[in-house]
């Protein structure tokens, strides 16, 4: 039974996402109010997903978010932003710092659960379904691990990152479209704006460094994986 933990200083919105997840039947969660408690939290409780609002009387859900990241305890826990800020901007910086997906509040209980269950699914895929580890010319990626590796060196990125280098890695030499990269690099199957894709290109070959002419724009179509001779 997944764990979800609840980093919401709001009563009234804690009660209404237990009445939406008491649809499913299948949640065991646990609410907590003070933000400065909430990486304690969850290093004790282990949640499979942890449900954080952005706006917390003295503290910054965004901070919070960037704590958990660093952690060795909780960087792989997957975290959907509870957010009455909708602004692309503000998207974009959420999904930089490592979120996994955005609810904007007030949310429907049908619309929660189904990105729960979705972002749920993408973290912890079924054994059949399970995506192989990709290797070309100096670099490795483990999708069990979300490792990445470059000549021997590991490289931290982010999970949308991840998804994105890893699907350009699996189909080398071939130019895959934003839409492709979008939809398949989506955590709850809709589509993420090509502003936000492109700022995660951008993101990802900042980190490549000197190797990030591995990716290679397409022009007026999309992006493709080269891996040339380093």
């Amino acid at each position: 039974m997944p764990k979800l933990l609840i980093v919401e200083d709001d009563a009234r919105i804690v009660e209404a996402i237990e009445k939406s997840l008491s649809l499913a039947g299948s949640f065991m969660m646990k609410a907590v109010s003070d933000p400065g408690a909430a990486l304690s939290s969850a290093i004790r409780y282990k949640p499979d997903l942890i449900l954080l609002d952005i706006r917390l009387p003295g503290g910054d859900g965004r901070m919070i978010l960037k704590s958990l990241k660093e952690n060795t305890a909780t960087q792989n826990i997957p975290v959907i932003f509870l957010t009455g800020m909708s602004s692309e901007g503000d998207k974009v910086l959420g999904l930089n710092l490592g979120a996994d997906d955005y609810v904007v509040k007030p949310f429907g209980a049908s619309e929660l659960l189904a990105r729960i269950q979705a972002v749920l699914r993408r973290a912890r895929p079924s054994s059949a379904a399970s995506p192989k580890a990709s290797r070309a010319r100096g670099l490795s990626l483990d999708p069990s691990n979300r490792a990445v590796a470059f000549d021997g060196k590991p490289l931290r990125l982010q999970p949308k990152e991840f998804e994105i280098l890893y699907l350009l890695a699996s189909h080398p030499g071939r130019a895959l479209t934003r839409t492709y990269l979008i939809e398949n690099s989506s955590s709850y199957g809709m589509a993420i704006s090509t502003r936000s894709l492109d700022t995660h290109i951008k993101n990802i070959r900042k980190k490549l460094g000197k190797n990030a002419r591995i990716i290679e724009t397409v022009p007026k179509l999309g992006y493709r994986f080269t891996a040339p001779d380093v």
